[in-house]
């Protein structure tokens, strides 16, 4: 599977629905759609998901990096440049977020700590989250050549295309699909 990201302003939509391991998902609350897009400054990541009653979110304040977000409900972005170089791009049901840099396979190069993203965080009237993060230019690997996306929430792993093994592992980016950025 080959995805091209336009140099337009057109978006490339991901729906996450399944397990991770491709399996129908047990409970039909769950999805989000992930959509990105080119902007003069920046990919433009945007998650969107449907507000769950027992939803799990730290207690920080909006708009605020915050560490181990995966342990939380959220939807994560991962974007793999040459050999295994990959940034993870982690966007809360709380309106959190987190971006992390690994230069090799679950070995972070940088946690950019002193990121200060434009980032927005709403609920709509539908009953659905949504966050929405600017990465910069420069903080996106070169010659991107493989993406995937993720959803946690309520203890179920989901994935836009699935990864293997018996337990999930996000970190797979031999796995994940081909995509250009034209």
């Amino acid at each position: 599977m080959t995805f091209g990201i336009p140099q337009t302003p057109d978006e490339l939509t991901l729906q996450i629905e399944r397990c991770f391991d491709g399996a129908v998902c047990s409970d039909d609350r769950l999805s989000a759609t992930v959509s990105l897009s080119r902007r003069k400054d920046g990919l433009l990541i945007r998650a969107q998901s449907p507000l769950l009653h027992d939803q799990s979110i730290p207690e920080a304040p909006k708009g605020t990096r915050v560490g181990n977000l995966w342990n939380y409900d959220v939807v994560e972005v991962f974007l793999v440049g040459p050999g295994h170089r990959y940034l993870e791009i982690e966007l809360g049901a709380g309106g959190h977020w987190l971006v992390l840099g690994f230069d090799r396979i679950r070995h972070r190069e940088n946690e950019f700590e002193s990121f200060s993203p434009t980032f927005r965080y709403w609920k709509t009237e539908d009953r659905a989250w949504v966050s929405q993060i600017v990465i910069p230019w420069e903080m996106i690997p070169e010659n991107i050549r493989a993406m995937n996306a993720f959803m946690i929430a309520a203890g179920k792993f989901l994935a836009w295309s699935p990864v293997p093994g018996v337990k999930p592992d996000f970190h797979q980016p031999d796995s994940f699909p081909s995509v250009y950025f034209a």
